[in-house]
C-alpha cells in the first residue's frame, strides 16, 4: 500500500472516530455499553501516553523548522506526526469516556479532564485539516493551544489518579506531621500517614474507587459498595485487611499491582490498629503499651528511644513472674525497662503486686485495667520508683489514696477512666505535679471539679472524653459475628464490642434499638427464623454508636440438580448456577463473585429434587441499586412437574417495583407460592424491559442481580 493510500485510510478512520466520540458525548447517559467495551475503557491509562508524546513531538517539529536538516521536511514530518497523534488521541478519548461510565469517580473532577481531553482531540484534528491552508501566526496559535490543553488535561488526569498535589508533592517534602510522642494521636499521626501514601490516591473525593473514600475517618467506617473499610475489632470483616492480604496478581489486591505496596511494618500497624478497636480520637500514650499496635507505633517517633540507668532484671525471674493472669515483658529488645499487665479480674489478688518486688526498679509501665484496685492499694503502687505509665481504668478507686503516688517522680501518664471518683479526688490529684497526661473519662466528676484539677496542673493534658465544644465521643458500632447469613435449621450469632463494659442493645424485629426499645445482649443468640438483627452500643459518658445490622434467612430446601437455561452476563457471572444455592450472602459490590446478573435474558433455572418435596415459601435474594439499574424482576413464573407429566404454570407474580424514594438495599423478593410433592421446578424471572419515567435512564433495560433462591 502506498503512503498516500495509507494516509487516506488513516484519515477515514479518524473521521469515523470523530463520529463515535460525538455519539458518546451527546448520548452519554442514554447508552448501554457492552461488557467488552468496558474492557477497552480500562486501557485508557495505558494508551494515553502515546498521543501525548506524539503530539508534543509534532508541535516541536512544526514550531521549530530550523531543527530539521532541511526546513521543508518540517511540514512533511509534522503533518504525519499530527495525523498519528490525532488517531491515538481519538482512541484515548473513547477509552476515557467509557472508563468514566464506571462508578467511583467524582463528577466535578472528571468534567474538566474530559473536556480538556476533547479539546486536545478536536483542536489537533482541526489543525491537521487546516495546516496547509493556515497562515503561520494562526498555525502557531494552534500549536500553542494544543500544548496548553495537553498540559492541563494531563495534570487533571494525574490529579484524579494520584491526588490533587501529585505534581508538586516532591517540593512539599514527606507531608507527615512531626510530633512528640506525648502529643501523638493513634489515627492522625500513625495510621493516616500510611493511608495517605498507599490508599488515598484511589479513594478520595475526586476518585472514589468502589465508592469508597479513605481521606477522612467518617468515610472509612461507613465504607463503599463492598462494605466498611474497617470494622473495629474485627479484622476478618474489615475490607482493608482482606484486600492487602490477597495475592499481588489478584485484581482485588490493594494497593493495585504497579503502585507502591504496603511494607510488612505498615501492614502490621493497620492490622493491630483494627484489632485494638480502630481508635480515631485516642492519644497513642493512652493505649496499653502491651499491645502490638503500641509497640509498632512508638517506633515511629524519635523520642521513644529512651535510655535508662538501671540494670536489666534477671531473665529467669521475668519468666517466673509471667503466668496466666500476669505478663511481664521488656519494652524493647535491648531495653532494661519492663511493662507489666494483669488479666482476669476474678483471679486478681492485690497482694500479688508484692511479688513484683524483684522487678520494681525496672517496671516503667503497669496495666491494672479492670482489676479490683481500690484506694488502699495505692501504697503498694508507690513502691515502683521508675514508673512512667499507670493504667487503672474501670477499677474501684474513689480518690483518697491517689496522693500516695505523689512520690513517683517519673510518672507521666495516669489513666483513671471508669472509676467512681469523688470530688475530694481533686485534692489528691493536684499533688501529682509531674503528670503530663491524665485520663478521667466516665469518672462522674463535675465540670467545675475537672476545671479545678486543670488549673492546679497547668502542664498536664486532662482528657475527660469531651471535645472542646461539649460533644461526647461516640462509641464504635458493635460487631455482629456469624458463619453465614443463610442457614438451614439454626444459627448462632455473637455480638461483640472492643470496649469492655459497654452495653449492647439489640432488636430482632427490624426496628432500631434505643433506650425504650431493646433487648440487652448477654450471650450468643440462636437464630431459627428469618429476621433482621440490629444492634447499638451504649455506655455512660458516650453517645450511642451507629447501627450495626445483619439479615438472616432460613433456607432449608436445596434441589438435587439444577441448570440455567441462559447464562448470566459475563460481567456478573458469579459461580454460575451454583451461586443460587450455595447459602453464601453477597455483599453490595458489583464484582463480588456471589452475584449473578441478567439483562438481555431472563433468570431461568430448572431444578430437580431428590424426592417429592413440599414447598411452603419462596423468595429471591436480590440487590436493588437505583444508580446501577439493579431492579427487582418485572415478573416471576413458577412451573412445576410431577412424575412424567407436563410442565404446569403454578404461579405468576409481579413483584412490587421501587419508587424514586426507595433506598438502595439488599432485599428479599417474596414469591407467594406453595406446592406439595414437587419433583421438578422451573423458575423464571424477567428483567424490566423499560425503566420508569422517574429514572435517569428511563426507557432502558434493568438488571436483575441475584445471589440466592430461597425455598422452605
Amino acid at each position: 500500500m502506498s503512503t498516500q493510500k495509507l494516509k487516506s485510510a488513516a484519515e477515514q478512520v479518524l473521521f469515523g472516530t470523530h463520529v463515535f466520540v460525538l455519539v458518546l458525548v451527546l448520548a452519554e447517559n442514554r447508552l448501554v455499553i457492552p461488557d467488552w467495551l468496558h474492557v477497552f475503557g480500562r486501557l485508557h491509562p495505558l494508551v494515553l501516553h502515546f498521543p501525548i508524546a506524539v503530539l508534543l513531538i509534532a508541535v516541536v517539529v512544526l514550531a521549530f523548522p530550523s531543527l530539521m536538516r532541511d526546513k521543508s521536511d518540517s511540514r512533511h514530518y509534522g503533518n504525519g506526526l499530527l495525523l498519528t497523534g490525532c488517531l491515538a488521541a481519538s482512541f484515548t478519548v473513547i477509552a476515557g469516556m467509557l472508563l468514566s461510565r464506571e462508578p467511583g469517580y467524582e463528577a466535578d473532577a472528571l468534567h474538566w479532564h474530559k473536556w480538556t481531553g476533547l479539546a486536545v482531540f478536536w483542536g489537533s484534528s482541526l489543525l491537521y485539516v487546516y495546516l496547509e491552508k493556515s497562515p503561520p501566526a494562526l498555525r502557531n496559535a494552534g500549536l500553542a493551544f494544543i500544548t496548553a490543553t495537553l498540559l492541563v488535561s494531563g495534570h487533571l488526569g494525574a490529579s484524579i489518579t494520584h491526588g490533587e498535589d501529585f505534581v508538586t508533592a516532591p517540593l512539599a517534602g514527606s507531608g507527615e506531621q512531626i510530633v512528640d510522642l506525648e502529643d501523638a494521636e493513634v489515627f492522625a499521626h500513625v495510621v493516616m500517614p500510611i493511608l495517605e501514601k498507599k490508599c488515598v490516591s484511589c479513594h478520595k473525593a475526586s476518585k472514589q474507587k468502589g465508592e469508597l473514600r479513605m481521606d477522612r475517618p467518617e468515610f472509612i467506617t461507613t465504607g463503599g459498595e463492598s462494605g466498611p473499610a474497617v470494622v473495629p475489632g474485627d479484622r476478618d470483616n474489615s475490607l482493608i485487611f482482606q484486600r492487602i492480604h490477597l495475592p499481588l496478581e489478584d485484581e482485588d489486591h490493594m494497593p493495585p499491582k504497579g503502585k507502591p505496596q504496603l511494607t510488612d511494618e505498615e501492614k502490621a500497624i493497620l492490622e493491630s490498629w483494627i484489632d485494638s478497636g480502630a481508635e480515631f480520637e485516642r492519644k497513642l500514650l493512652a493505649m496499653p503499651d502491651t499491645t502490638s499496635f503500641f509497640r509498632l507505633a512508638v517506633a515511629k517517633f524519635s523520642n521513644v528511644e529512651k535510655t535508662y540507668d538501671f540494670p536489666k532484671a534477671d531473665a529467669g525471674k521475668v519468666r517466673e513472674l509471667t503466668n496466666f493472669y500476669r505478663k511481664v515483658q521488656a519494652l524493647g529488645m535491648n531495653s532494661p525497662a519492663l511493662s507489666v499487665s494483669y488479666f482476669g479480674r476474678a483471679a486478681f489478688d492485690p497482694k500479688s503486686l508484692a511479688e513484683l518486688a524483684p522487678v520494681r526498679q525496672q517496671t516503667v509501665s503497669l496495666n491494672l485495667n479492670n482489676m479490683p484496685i481500690d484506694d488502699a492499694t495505692m501504697a503498694e503502687l508507690s513502691n515502683f520508683p521508675n514508673l512512667e505509665r499507670l493504667y487503672l481504668n474501670f477499677a474501684s478507686i474513689k480518690g483518697e489514696g491517689i496522693g500516695q503516688l505523689s512520690g513517683l517522680e517519673n510518672l507521666r501518664l495516669l489513666s483513671l477512666s471508669g472509676n467512681p471518683l469523688e470530688p475530694t479526688a481533686a485534692v489528691e490529684l493536684e499533688k501529682l505535679k509531674n503528670l503530663r497526661q491524665l485520663f478521667l473519662w466516665n469518672t462522674g466528676l463535675e465540670p467545675q471539679v475537672v476545671d479545678q484539677i486543670k488549673a492546679a496542673l497547668p502542664n498536664t493534658r486532662v482528657e475527660t472524653g469531651y471535645k472542646d465544644d461539649g460533644t461526647v465521643y461516640q462509641l464504635n458500632p458493635p460487631v455482629i459475628k456469624f458463619d453465614n447469613a443463610f442457614f438451614k435449621e439454626k444459627l448462632q450469632v455473637e455480638i461483640k464490642h472492643p470496649i469492655q463494659g459497654t452495653s449492647i442493645f439489640y432488636t430482632l424485629d427490624g426496628t432500631e434499638p434505643d433506650s425504650s426499645n431493646y433487648s440487652l445482649y448477654e450471650g450468643p443468640l440462636e437464630i431459627s427464623e428469618n429476621l433482621t438483627l440490629k444492634a447499638r452500643a451504649f455506655s455512660p459518658g458516650w453517645t450511642g454508636s451507629n447501627l450495626s445490622s445483619a439479615e438472616f434467612i432460613q433456607s432449608d430446601i436445596s434441589p438435587k440438580s439444577y441448570e440455567l437455561t441462559y447464562p448470566p452476563a459475563d460481567r456478573y457471572k458469579g459461580d454460575g448456577v451454583a451461586s443460587l444455592f450455595d447459602k453464601a450472602k453477597a455483599i453490595p459490590d458489583s464484582w463480588n463473585l456471589n452475584w449473578l446478573g441478567f439483562l438481555n435474558s431472563p433468570l431461568e433455572v430448572e431444578m430437580e429434587f431428590e424426592a417429592p418435596t413440599d414447598i411452603n415459601s419462596m423468595s429471591l435474594s436480590i440487590w436493588y441499586n437505583n444508580g446501577s439499574r439493579f431492579f427487582p424482576p418485572a415478573e416471576v413464573e413458577i412451573w412445576t412437574k410431577k412424575g412424567g407429566g407436563e410442565w404446569t404454570l403454578s404461579k405468576k407474580h409481579k413483584p412490587r417495583q421501587p419508587t424514586q424514594e426507595d433506598k438502595n438495599a439488599l432485599t428479599q423478593i417474596e414469591i407467594p407460592f406453595s406446592g406439595q410433592g414437587i419433583e421438578q421446578m422451573r423458575f423464571i424471572a424477567q428483567p424490566i424491559a423499560s425503566l420508569p419515567a422517574w429514572h435517569g435512564a428511563k426507557g432502558q433495560k434493568a438488571w436483575i442481580m441475584v445471589d440466592e433462591l430461597v425455598m422452605n
